[in-house]
């Protein structure tokens, strides 16, 4: 009896998880299991791809020692904090494996965290040139 009811609240809590509305940083919002989310963090993803590439290569080009290394490592760290769970989903159907569907929308309601990230580390790459 007490299994089938854990059962019924972990299928309760993937429901509505995927019901919850996510708000882009220009101010959509979106059901986790609508096409558009699935657009959406897609285009988080590419976008942070792009941006922690930048960043691998201005640190590569900078002196390890100056304030603006600091800075750019700084914010890859931060973008990579922020992007991990998305990095995990796409590393994951990538290989082949499943993300299992609450923890992937889990990671996935994490996009516009994400998104702030790729956004700060990319105003970082043009500045202090």
């Amino acid at each position: 009896m007490r299994r089938s009811v854990v059962t019924i609240m972990i299928s309760m809590l993937g429901f509505t998880a995927g019901c919850a509305a996510v708000t882009s940083l220009d101010g959509e919002r979106m059901t986790v299991r609508s096409a558009t989310f699935a657009s959406y963090v897609e285009a988080v993803f590419r976008r942070q791809n792009e941006v922690a590439t930048g960043l691998a290569f201005a640190l590569d080009a900078e002196p390890f020692d100056s304030a603006r290394y600091r800075r750019l490592e700084a914010a890859e760290s931060a973008l990579l904090d922020a992007c991990d769970g998305l990095n995990v989903i796409a590393e994951r159907r990538r290989d082949g494996e499943g993300a299992g569907g609450l923890k992937a929308a889990r990671a996935a309601r994490k996009a516009p965290e994400c998104e702030r990230a790729a956004l700060s580390a990319a105003g970082m790459l043009t500045a202090d040139r």
